[in-house]
């Protein structure tokens, strides 16, 4: 299925035309323009517009795609240019790059929110975070553990709030009702590194819709007049009213009986799904539903309509259907990368050596591999390996020796040849068995032999003389005492 075809369902309204105009100026996939457009418009009516439930609208997304493959870059700036005659001033002053921990996140939205303070809206905490790099954020953020709870707090609009020290006292920076936009970009092999399921599971990842992306097309330069074919991309007249719009009031968004009742029937859809997914993939769409209230939501403020209608949520449940695809594919080629990357402890030391030129000190080996495993385990893996040497290079210094630990050729012992099997005789023809003669001793055996048995037995004419003798009388010597003399 080519492009225009899979994004034909969710091309709705003004964004849907603005989109479909901006295509044959890009080289991006639709659906991933479609993506930062909804991502940078729905952040710029965040806190303006909200939901039926009076929960904010703001959608979040992740374009996922092979570097320079993908024309995730291209996604973006064909958003940009179809938006930068409607929200383009304020994304130029609301644009956030990538955060990497809690505290910096709520600083920076709460400092945004006090710079409105004097102008004629009032307090505004609009902010949007466009992370073209978000592998690297990722990786920043596991040290931060409270970086987690600020975000997901901030997409349901909550309080958020951090606590800090200036001149000895102590600053607490609040934010009521976070707006916070989020849209970020990142490679296919790097979502496994970076997103656990230990992460997916705590609800983080189920605020963002993942978009696979490739390529739609290869234009040329020449072409055009202008170096860069974007500049070429029409700006959306009907986008700017729709902000002017929703600026101008709180809008709270409707829906109608059939849309209500088409809106039950999608929830029940994604519940009956989640049951029969694994739950390494249904931790990503647990919010599905709302996921479609929400990209419904903005379509329709696109609009200038506050009734969501049913063809609006249908084009809303074909973006998320799409992106619960994505992270299918995600999820799969995650499994691939992770049987094709674990190897155990000691085929990772053999590794590291190897790449050292055979030898390294066990500072070097356990910081190469201390990430994952303790320097116990690391020493005693390699103790166990035949082919590594541990030494210990004595030093005539103050402190420890230092440890080192060397690949060493392995000498395989010859082997040994089989010894040849008795040759079996069938039982038809088989000789009767014979005695085996006895063994005989060696000559100084011998002689030893006889002569024990020569001082064992007396001479044989003394012991017949023994035996004709008339028995005699056996005689007992007792001891007397002689009696006492009388007084």
């Amino acid at each position: 299925m080519d492009e225009k075809a899979r994004y034909e369902p969710m091309a709705y309204g003004p964004i849907g035309a603005a989109v479909k105009a901006a295509m044959p100026h890009t080289e991006a996939d639709p659906l991933g323009v479609h993506a930062a457009v909804l991502a940078l418009y729905s952040a710029a009516i965040n806190g303006k517009v909200m939901q039926p439930d009076g929960r904010p609208v703001v959608v979040w997304t992740a374009l996922a795609g092979p570097s320079r493959a993908a024309r995730k870059g291209f996604a973006l700036g064909t958003a940009e240019a179809i938006l930068k005659d409607s929200i383009g001033e304020w994304l130029g002053l609301r644009r956030e790059g990538g955060m990497s921990s809690g505290p910096s996140l709520v600083q920076t939205i709460w400092e945004n929110e006090q710079q409105s303070l004097t102008s004629e809206g009032g307090a505004d905490s609009r902010t949007v975070i466009i992370d073209e790099e978000w592998p690297t954020t990722l990786q920043l953020t596991k040290r931060c553990p409270k970086y987690s709870g600020v975000l997901r707090t901030s997409w349901d609009g909550k309080r958020i709030s951090n606590v800090t020290k200036k001149d000895g006292k102590r600053v607490e920076a609040t934010v009521e009702a976070p707006a916070l936009g989020f849209h970020a970009h990142i490679q296919p092999a790097l979502w496994a590194k970076y997103i656990s399921l230990s992460d997916a599971q705590g609800g983080s990842y189920n605020r963002i819709l993942p978009v696979m992306v490739t390529k739609s097309k290869r234009l040329r330069r020449r072409d055009y007049k202008t170096g860069n074919p974007l500049d070429e991309v029409r700006v959306s007249a009907s986008l700017r009213s729709a902000y002017e719009w929703a600026c101008r009031e709180p809008r709270r968004l409707l829906l109608s009986d059939a849309s209500a009742d088409r809106y039950d029937d999608i929830s029940a859809e994604y519940e009956d799904a989640l049951e029969e997914l694994p739950e390494d993939v249904s931790c990503y769409i647990e919010r599905s539903d709302e996921q479609v209230m929400r990209v419904a939501c903005v379509l329709t403020a696109a609009e200038r309509k506050t009734v969501i209608t049913v063809k609006s949520l249908e084009a809303a449940k074909a973006f998320v259907d799409y992106s619960i695809a994505s992270v299918k594919q995600l999820i799969s080629q995650s499994n691939v990368t992770k049987s094709r990357t674990i190897l155990p402890l000691d085929a990772k030391i053999r590794q590291k050596l190897e790449m050292y030129g055979g030898e390294m000190t066990s500072t070097q080996l356990y910081r190469a591999l201390s990430s994952r495993y303790s320097a116990a385990q690391i020493l005693h893996t390699a103790d166990d390996m035949a082919d590594v040497e541990i030494v210990e290079q004595r030093q005539n210094r103050p402190g420890a020796n230092p440890v080192i630990f060397k690949l060493v050729e392995v000498i395989p012992e010859p082997a040994s040849e089989p010894e040849p099997e008795p040759e079996r005789v069938p039982a038809q023809r088989r000789a009767p068995a014979r005695k085996a003669p006895a063994k005989k001793a060696a000559p100084d055996e011998a002689k030893r032999a006889a002569t024990r048995k020569a001082a064992a037995s007396p001479p044989a004419p003394a012991k017949a003389a023994q035996k004709n003798a008339a028995p005699t009388k056996k005689t007992t010597t007792r001891k007397t005492t002689q009696p006492k003399s009388a007084k």
